[in-house]
């Protein structure tokens, strides 16, 4: 029998060689090559993002699109390879295709219940069936191309259609078969059934795994049917705690980090808007969760990951049906510079930072087949397509770099104190000192200062009263000690606070605050571009400049941007600073440098999932 390992390594290779290309699948973020001067850009005057709906293979072999934010499947490979002028990006993609299972009710409360259908259900059908053989089974709820996946050294897997393992399961827990309608009852001896829901939208892909699973439960003697639903009120359903028995949906996941692992299916979140969608509660899962949020000891935290998804793995919240492999064409013929990225691929941010044109003609325009983003209010967007267009819009203290380590953004230094290193942080809190660059200005000329960044953690904090998800676990104190500089401070120590407050979207307080501003209330109502009598005051290397819902969105450089060329990108090499608390100074070393995260700061490793994208 094969291993696991080798099993990925025959999968990989019959779809490279099903290519006929000279590409290798990007797994793990490690293979990424970063840029030093990763940030000077853009060097193209537009980007349009153009709204196309089943012909975007078509418009890139005629040349009417440079990339796509999208995906083609792997049987349109040989059409895209025979243009000598398109190149393809292939990486495993990290996330997965899931079904979330609703752990409130009866039945599906039922943990044996639900390891049954998981041990029914046959991934490698959908592997061949659905993906094409573009794909891989997978068990855990952390994706493998995360450095915490602890596939590999699962004792068991549901890779296969293992039916008879199930029904033992279900005659055990005295699920038994009515003699009339040759479906199981309940153990209380009532009848039920299952639904799978699904995107009405992906009929093929989303449809057909639903059925798959529908086929899973029929083999048990379970009745079940599929049904289409719209993503959007389903997705609505599962924010609000709502009624459903499973629906199919993929996560698109954006750093390397776990500690989303202590939210998304913590019991007292079981009944919590935005969170633990599949009502999960378990006590022994919780009890790891002190661990994993707050040791600040590598092994103490991986031990803690490790142990929730094997408890993951038993209780089946949540089924993986498939992670597959992402195939992402582009135009080499006119622009060179793109920017290989393990979160948001060949067509992500920071290939529009680095794009230029081949013949060394400054500007130009790159097209991007699209479609249209729900909204453009950075506290409510989900999908890709927003994603793509807000991510080029927006400043953060930190931006996920190509390898989705911490790459600083309007962040020049960064400092961690405990109690240890100066008296005046309070036993068991952590204090980061951040300074910002002095050349960052939003689109009407403002400077920005820490004011700004302070007061996007109190507008998260203040509109939670009105329904803003927004969460910055264990944050005790932000505030702006000069113009330049500021104070985060946390309540407890933790391997992941840098995570907690890094890639939160910096809004500007002069449009934002409650006094004359969108206000606190405003959060959700606030409709940009949109709307166009909606302030957009932003601060990214690109503006929008014009739309047409149905047809484009064009951005263009916006030459304000503080890393826009020739300006040099800042060396960020590690120097002492001097801060003064209250009075008495002290010395600190800088604990980021040139992007990376310092080894010798153990506390301030990993990356945080506010932002996790829900796809249909």
């Amino acid at each position: 029998m094969l291993s696991r390992r080798n099993t990925r390594i025959l999968s990989l290779t019959f779809a490279v060689a099903l290519l006929g290309m000279a590409v290798s699948p990007v797994l793990l973020a490690d293979a990424i090559d970063v840029p030093g001067d990763l940030n000077v850009g853009p060097y193209v005057d537009h980007v349009v993002f153009k709204t196309i709906g089943t012909d975007a293979i078509l418009e890139m072999l005629a040349g009417e699109i440079d990339l796509m934010t999208g995906f083609v499947l792997g049987s349109n490979l040989p059409q895209l390879e025979a243009d000598p002028d398109i190149a393809v990006y292939t990486a495993l993609r990290n996330g997965y295709g899931h079904i979330t299972i609703n752990c409130r009710d009866y039945p599906l409360n039922i943990s044996g219940f639900r390891r049954a259908f998981a041990y029914a259900f046959d991934k490698t059908r959908v592997t061949v069936e659905i993906m094409d053989g573009f794909s891989q089974e997978h068990d855990s709820l952390v994706p493998y191309t995360c450095s915490w996946c602890v596939e590999d050294e699962m004792p068991y897997h549901y890779y296969t259609a293992q039916v008879d393992i199930g029904n033992r399961i279900l005659d055990r827990l005295g699920f038994d078969i009515d003699p009339v309608t040759g479906w199981r009852n309940a153990p209380d001896g009532t009848p039920f059934s299952i639904t799978i829901e699904y995107a009405a939208s992906s009929p093929e892909t989303a449809g057909g795994t639903a059925q798959i699973g529908v086929d899973a439960l029929n083999s048990l003697h379970v009745n079940a049917r599929t049904r289409a639903a719209d993503f959007y009120e389903y997705i609505s359903r599962l924010d609000s705690h709502g009624d459903y028995d499973m629906i199919f949906y993929a996560f698109q996941f954006s750093y390397d980090e776990v500690d989303w692992l202590a939210y998304e299916f913590w019991s007292e979140y079981a009944d919590e808007p935005y969170q633990n969608p599949c009502n999960f509660a378990n006590v022994t899962y919780d009890s790891w969760r002190e661990n994993l949020l707050h040791s600040t000891d590598y092994e103490d935290v991986y031990e803690a990951a490790e142990q929730m998804q094997l408890i993951l793995q038993e209780n089946v919240p949540r089924l993986v049906v498939y992670m597959n492999q992402y195939f992402q064409p582009y135009r080499t013929d006119t622009f060179t510079g793109h920017v290989e990225d393990a979160g948001n691929y060949i067509s992500g941010q920071w290939t529009l930072r680095k794009i230029h044109r081949i013949d060394g003609v400054p500007g130009g325009t790159v097209t991007i087949a699209a479609a249209d983003p729900e909204t453009f209010n950075v506290f409510l967007y989900s999908t890709t397509y927003a994603s793509a267009i807000i991510r080029n819009l927006w400043p953060r203290l930190y931006h996920a770099g190509p390898d989705q380590k911490p790459w600083p953004d309007l962040a020049e230094d960064l400092v961690i104190q405990k109690h240890e290193d100066n008296p005046n942080v309070p036993v068991g809190h952590t204090r980061f000192i951040v300074d910002i660059i002095q050349n960052a200005t939003w689109t009407d000329g403002t400077q920005i200062t820490t004011e700004d960044v302070a007061f996007t953690f109190t507008y998260g904090l203040e509109s939670a009263a009105y329904g803003n998800p927004a969460n910055y676990p264990d944050l005790q104190a932000v505030y702006a000690i000069s113009p330049y500089r500021l104070i985060i401070e946390f309540s407890t120590e933790s391997y992941w606070h840098l995570s907690n407050f890094a890639y939160q979207i910096i809004i500007p307080k002069h449009i934002f605050n409650d006094v004359d501003g969108i206000g606190y209330a405003g959060w959700g109502s606030w409709n940009p571009v949109f709307d166009p009598d909606e302030p957009h005051v932003t601060c990214g290397p690109f503006i929008l400049t014009d739309m047409q819902v149905g047809e484009f969105y064009e951005l263009t450089a916006n030459p304000d941007f503080h890393y826009f060329p020739p300006t040099p990108v800042t060396d960020y090499t590690a120097h002492t600073n001097t801060y003064t608390d209250t009075g008495t100074p002290f010395n600190t070393a800088l604990a980021l440098t040139s992007g990376a995260v310092s080894a010798a700061v153990v506390i301030l490793l990993g990356s945080f999932t506010v932002l996790r994208g829900k796809e249909p």
